[in-house]
């Protein structure tokens, strides 16, 4: 009897309506209950579905469906959350609270604008790589295991990038970013906007040898309606006069004695391109000075050194090139770092760095003008130009 009284006032008392016991069972299936619901939440915000059905995702799923992460030979495929959110539960939930963050720019409208996405994608993706770099690319490595990668069967290129990387555990957003979504475009790589307006030479002197401050056209006259070619950055140029709308400047360079002859170069025997003319302009057999003939020894080539003179558009010149190597030597040492320990750049002569740079700019994100401005400083810097310091 005491024990069915004791039982009984358990689930009646101390409450005279609800009993402690019921107080706890009732708390323990809402609490079941209230889980479950939680992890459901959970498991359809993690769907690519849910992950799509933002105005602003249409944009990188189209993205994603060109790539081997969509459709392959295998048929395995990556979604959403295989990739940017963590696979372990504190990753995940705050992972899930982070993205509030997201979903609120969202609701806001952030991305509503035609060109919205493009002109926030390189703030997103800088926010995913240092996410992926922090926890080592954890996401990647759930299926490219290092342990369980064949390197006998990869290509010798493969091989010798992903053995290094596999000794140091390596981030694979090191190399391989802009795989599954377009890489972010940057302003100094459309050619028009340079990064060092801020030394642009505002009164220019006469005979006075100025830098291009980046990409620049080169005309014909002073009505700049005519095309005839480019100037790459950091390119030396004799000021002559200025004109109501553009700047005279002469060019002297060299420049093979072959088909056209179209790309100018720095010096003799030096493939570091200073300009390239246009097919048409040079069809029309421009008249140019020759200064100087000279054979190249090793390809058995005439090399002509040539003055010539052409307009640019204003405020296109700058004085000192401190800046402009700094911000190449900056690039080289955090970019091209990643995959492998860089040689000092003086242990290469201007053409053997080439095809050294081209080799390493794919795996980096590197755009297309700073790339040309990184190489030119490695070229600029080369064996052929400083001495090579064995303590590098």
């Amino acid at each position: 009897m005491k024990l069915y009284c004791s039982i009984k006032n358990f689930f009646t008392k101390p409450s005279a309506k609800w009993g402690l016991g019921t107080i706890l069972v009732g708390g323990m299936i809402a609490g079941v209950i209230g889980w479950q619901s939680f992890n459901t939440v959970l498991d359809k915000t993690s769907t690519e579905e849910f992950c799509v059905s933002c105005h602003s995702m249409k944009q990188p799923l189209e993205e994603l469906k060109k790539t081997v992460h969509w459709a392959n030979t295998s048929g395995v495929s990556a979604t959403c959350s295989d990739c940017h959110l963590p696979h372990d539960t504190i990753g995940k939930y705050a992972r899930k609270i982070e993205a509030a963050r997201e979903v609120w720019a969202e609701m806001t409208g952030k991305y509503d604008e035609e060109g919205a996405f493009e002109k926030h994608r390189l703030e997103m993706a800088e926010r995913e790589w240092a996410r992926f770099a922090k926890d080592g690319s954890k996401q990647c490595k759930a299926c490219h295991d290092y342990a369980r990668m064949d390197f006998d069967k990869m290509s010798e290129k493969a091989r010798k990038a992903m053995l290094p990387a596999k000794e140091k555990n390596q981030s694979c957003v090191d190399c391989h970013k802009g795989i599954a979504h377009h890489l972010p475009k940057q302003d100094e790589g459309n050619g028009k906007k340079s990064k060092f307006e801020n030394l642009v030479v505002k009164s220019l002197s006469d005979n006075k040898t100025y830098y291009t401050k980046g990409n620049v056209e080169l005309f014909s006259d002073e009505t700049m309606n005519n095309t005839i070619g480019h100037l790459e950055t950091a390119v030396p140029v004799m000021f002559v006069k200025s004109g109501t709308n553009a700047d005279l400047v002469e060019l002297s360079m060299w420049r093979k004695d072959k088909g056209f002859g179209r790309i100018w170069y720095d010096d003799f025997g030096k493939n570091i391109t200073n300009a390239v003319l246009n097919k048409e302009f040079m069809a029309t057999k421009p008249l140019f000075e020759v200064l100087e003939r000279k054979e190249d020894p090793i390809t058995g080539l005439t090399w002509q050194k040539v003055k010539m003179q052409a307009w640019i558009a204003k405020s296109n010149l700058i004085e000192d090139l401190n800046a402009v190597w700094a911000n190449a030597e900056s690039i080289y040492k955090t970019q091209c770092s990643t995959c492998h320990r860089q040689p000092d750049v003086a242990h290469f002569d201007s053409n053997s760095w080439i095809g050294l740079f081209n080799g390493m700019v794919g795996f980096t994100n590197i755009d297309k003008q700073t790339g040309k401005e990184v190489l030119r400083y490695l070229q600029m810097h080369s064996s052929d130009f400083e001495k090579h310091s064995e303590s590098k």
